[in-house]
């Protein structure tokens, strides 16, 4: 099959909802809409397996040198497929679910539109072999999933989170396009293949007409994309426009939290030799994305609302992938994307349960885990960590296997704390098979599905001991304020972490101040006309 058949059939997908959408009308009734649900759920399927087959059997092709790079706007790898796959299944979930969530609701075919044109323009980018086209398709995202944040334009809060999120969206837009400009100049091209395959190639050491090198000017555009990538995943101080957000209805959460935040993960996986070659890029990502993590994990604990509380997470989440891809860690990375996106969506259309959830856990025997209990959970831990660090063939950082052995020390503890004996058994076995699983996952996933990203930095390295540092730190603070609850130091600690420590705050009067927005206020006398009050401008 040619390479243009190929980029045809794989622009089907998007193609296919960008056109469906527009036969969704605002007018049109509840069956006709659910139809039109009904055949975008078995389109995206079948479509999905006909680009996935073909595009692969291109990808092939091109590796057996059959195809040069630098000729297709569109192309496939294991990799994209993977991101793809999770797409459509997260989309089709979530169609489906807004079928009877949103049923009687006026807004459900604008709903059912613009997430149509949210996935098309996110499996656009996902394909984009060219710079354009690939900024194109994160425009067009941003765009059509802020007309899914304002679905319900009466409630002010969801307005004010919509509103920093554009502003933000446009920075990180205008980042983008200020890397792919020196991205040109420094290679002369605008083929997403071709530059990556140049970026690490010493005959392209050469001045360009800009008097910088090539070097130079891709460290500058790796810098660019780095900022980008921590805007749209939501890093603090950035981040109070993914708390507010749980003002959207379930569905659109869901999509947010679990697929569009995501595209910041996947910007650095595409441009992973990029940005492995800059040192600068790195660091950036790893003090500001391991900050990030810090606060917001520690921040999450202290809130009393699931949704909240599962924002709290997903900026948590990306900062630990942002870093992931920092290191070198692009398999690691690849997994968490994938893994995150299906427990973030399942988390959200799962909080009605969460009521039951909270009161069967208040009227349980629960307790706080002893001193004894983190010593048997860090032995137990420790013993699955070293013989699955023993068994593999593992070549990088310390840092991952250092979380793992933190984060599974304290799951074992709290939960062993509330079990008796035969429980904790099931809680060991099932803390070995993650450690083995994740161990062989990780192994698959660069032996077959990226095998040709840079390799991880080494281990012990001053970007290791930075991260290391980090978790620890964390889990220091994690166990004090589990342990010394009631500490007078821990209480005002406390407090300022239910504050954000006004982070948020902040960020909102300063960009109410230099860009207010508008809001409709409710009369309680319907023959009055709506007043408009200007928020941001005392």
């Amino acid at each position: 099959m040619s390479p243009q058949t190929s980029a045809f059939l794989l622009i089907l997908l998007p193609l296919f909802w960008a056109i469906l959408s527009w036969f969704t009308s605002k007018k049109a009734t509840m069956f006709s809409t659910v139809n039109i649900e009904k055949v975008a759920i078995v389109g995206s399927i079948t479509l999905l397996i006909v680009s996935l087959v073909t595009g692969l059997s291109s990808s092939m092709l091109t590796d057996a040198g059959t195809a040069a790079v630098g000729v297709m706007l569109v192309s496939i790898s294991p990799m994209k497929a993977i991101v793809m796959l999770t797409v459509v299944a997260i989309g089709t979930i979530l169609m489906r679910f807004s079928r009877n969530y949103l049923v009687g609701e006026a807004c459900y075919p604008s709903f059912l539109r613009w997430m149509q044109l949210t996935l098309s323009s996110v499996v656009i980018t996902i394909l984009a072999n060219h710079l354009v086209i690939f900024w194109a398709g994160w425009l067009a995202v941003s765009l059509s999933l802020h007309n899914l944040l304002l679905l319900y334009p009466e409630r002010p809060r969801a307005i004010i989170a919509a509103h920093k999120k554009f502003i933000l969206a446009r920075t990180s837009e205008c980042l983008m396009a200020g890397a792919f400009v020196l991205l040109f100049l420094a290679f002369d091209t605008l083929y997403i293949d071709e530059i990556l395959y140049l970026v690490n190639q010493p005959d392209q050491l050469s001045q360009t007409q800009t008097g910088f090198t090539n070097t130079q000017l891709a460290t500058y555009a790796a810098c660019l994309i780095s900022a980008a990538a921590l805007l749209k995943c939501a890093q603090l101080p950035a981040h109070g426009w993914l708390i507010n957000i749980v003002e959207a209805p379930t569905p659109v959460s869901a999509l947010l939290h679990a697929g569009v935040i995501n595209l910041g993960g996947y910007l650095l996986l595409a441009f992973a030799p990029l940005v492995a070659a800059s040192s600068e890029a790195q660091w950036m990502l790893l003090v500001v994305a391991g900050l990030s993590v810090f606060f917001s994990a520690l921040i999450m604990t202290t809130r009393v609302t699931i949704k909240v509380r599962l924002a709290w997470s997903t900026s948590s989440q990306m900062g630990l992938m942002l870093i992931e891809c920092a290191m070198g860690l692009y398999s690691l990375a690849l997994i968490h994307l994938v893994a995150h996106s299906f427990y973030k969506a399942y988390a959200f259309l799962n909080t009605g349960s969460a009521v039951y959830e909270t009161l069967e856990h208040d009227i349980s025997a629960h307790r706080a885990p002893l001193f004894a209990d983190w010593l048997n959970a860090a032995f137990i831990t420790s013993l699955a960590i070293a013989a699955s660090f023993t068994l593999s063939s593992y070549q990088g950082p310390a840092s991952p296997w250092l979380l793992m052995a933190l984060a599974f020390t304290a799951f074992l503890a709290m939960r062993t704390a509330n079990s008796d004996q035969t429980q904790m058994y099931i809680l060991v076995a099932i803390t070995i098979a993650l450690v083995s699983f994740y161990a062989t996952i990780k192994g698959v996933i660069q032996s077959y599905i990226v095998p040709a990203f840079p390799a991880p930095i080494g281990m012990f390295s001053l970007m290791d001991i930075w991260v290391s540092a980090l978790l620890v730190t964390l889990f220091a603070l994690h166990f004090i304020m589990q342990t010394f609850a009631n500490h007078i130091a821990v209480k005002r600690f406390k407090q300022l972490l239910f504050a954000g420590f006004y982070l948020d705050e902040w960020f909102t009067k300063v960009t109410l101040k230099l860009y207010p927005i508008t809001l409709r206020e409710k009369q309680s006398r319907p023959s009055h006309a709506a007043s408009v009050s200007k928020i941001g401008s005392q």
